[in-house]
C-alpha cells in the first residue's frame, strides 16, 4: 500500500512505458478467410437463420407484452379519469338541489342568524327529527 519514493517512481516509469508500447504498436486484428466453400457458406446462412428467427420470436413477445402494457396503461387512465368526468358532469345538479333543500329548510336567504329564525323554519326542523310530542315540547321550550 505505501511504497518508498524509489519504488513509486520506478513504477511510475514503468507504466508510462506501457503507455509508450501500447500507443506504437496497435492491437492485432483478426484474420477472416476470403474464401469460403460452398459447405461454409451454408452452415453460415442455416446459422444466421436459427438466430434471425430466434430474434423475430422475441420480437414478437415484446410486441404483444408492449400491446397489452399500453392496454393496462389506457385502461388505468380511464379508471381514474373517467369518474373525475363524471363528478363534473353530474355533481353541480346534485350540489345544487341539495343546497336548495337545504336552504328552503333555513328560509330563503341561506344563512342562519339569531334574527331569521322563525316559527315555521323552527316547527319545519323540528317536524323532520324523530321526536315524540313530549321531547317536541321541550325543543320548542328551550330554542324559545
Amino acid at each position: 500500500m505505501f511504497h518508498h519514493k524509489e519504488q513509486s517512481s520506478s513504477n511510475q516509469s514503468s507504466e508510462i512505458k506501457k503507455e509508450v508500447n501500447f500507443k506504437s504498436s496497435p492491437p492485432p486484428i483478426a484474420v477472416v478467410p476470403k474464401e469460403f466453400t460452398l459447405n461454409q457458406v451454408g452452415e453460415l446462412l442455416e446459422k444466421n437463420l436459427k438466430w434471425s428467427q430466434i430474434i423475430y420470436e422475441q420480437n414478437r413477445k415484446i410486441n404483444r407484452k408492449m400491446l397489452w402494457s399500453s392496454m393496462v396503461s389506457w385502461l388505468y387512465f380511464i379508471i381514474i379519469v373517467a369518474p373525475i368526468v363524471l363528478a363534473v358532469i353530474f355533481l353541480p345538479p346534485i350540489v345544487k338541489d341539495t343546497y336548495d333543500q337545504y336552504r328552503s329548510i333555513l328560509g330563503k336567504s341561506g344563512s342562519v342568524t339569531d334574527k331569521e329564525y322563525t316559527s315555521a323554519t323552527l316547527n319545519q326542523i323540528i317536524n323532520l327529527l324523530p321526536l315524540d310530542a313530549a321531547k317536541e315540547a321541550q325543543v320548542k321550550a328551550l330554542l324559545k
